[in-house]
């Protein structure tokens, strides 16, 4: 099973993120799960380029743990002081581009991911959104869309909390860059049109939001 855990904090990112990559790696070595992450809001002059895509408010953070058996083991994780659980979702997840880890442990990934919170057309069954998402945009995305280092779709399967926001997919659009954010997102006016089009057949945009991530790998 794959969680996500969404976080709001107040006070130092770094601080939080310590924490938080260290409450991960005593997880993953009491066997709670496989393995774990950590994207975090960037900040400074990564932040800067890609501030048009800030649009998540009440999430700072995301958590992804794999392997876990059951989501009282997610829904356990401490958090520091100054955050708080904003959403809980088991979710199927579908790799559609990936990437070779050639990075040593503890250091921030290369790049900047956006996690993209999604909800679906209303006049669409999940299942159809679903669908639409893995078989027809994904592959739309990666003919398309050539800063895509790594390309992960959450398809949303459970809600683990009463007051969990009601997104419908979490993606992950991962760039070696945050420059690449802009040069690579499209490989041209065409492609764009393509895409843009693409989405309105099952995303529903006033509800859905972006947060510009740096992910953390554990261990």
């Amino acid at each position: 099973m794959k969680v996500l855990l969404t976080v709001g904090f107040d006070g130092d990112t770094e601080d939080f993120s310590k924490a938080v990559q260290a409450e991960l790696s005593g997880l993953v070595a009491a066997g709670g799960a496989q393995r774990g992450a950590l994207d975090v809001r960037v900040t400074g002059d990564e932040l800067d380029v890609v501030r048009e895509l800030d649009t998540e408010h009440d999430a700072s953070a995301m958590v992804s743990l794999w392997g876990v058996d059951v989501p009282a083991t997610a829904l356990a994780l401490a958090l520091p002081d100054g955050s708080r659980l904003v959403g809980a979702y088991e979710v199927d997840e579908v790799v559609q581009r990936d990437y070779e880890r050639t990075w040593p442990a503890g250091a921030a990934s290369p790049g900047v991911k956006i996690v993209c919170f999604v909800r679906r057309r209303t006049d669409l069954a999940r299942s159809a959104y679903s669908e639409h998402w893995r078989e027809r945009h994904g592959p739309l995305a990666l003919a398309h869309q050539p800063g895509f280092w790594h390309y992960v779709q959450n398809h949303v399967v459970g809600h683990l909390t009463g007051d969990t926001p009601d997104f419908d997919g979490i993606g992950e659009l991962h760039f070696r860059s945050a420059d690449a954010v802009h040069d690579g997102m499209f490989d041209s006016e065409e492609g764009m049109r393509l895409i843009w089009e693409d989405t309105d057949r099952f995303m529903n945009h006033d509800g859905s939001t972006t947060l510009p991530a740096r992910e953390h790998l554990v261990p």
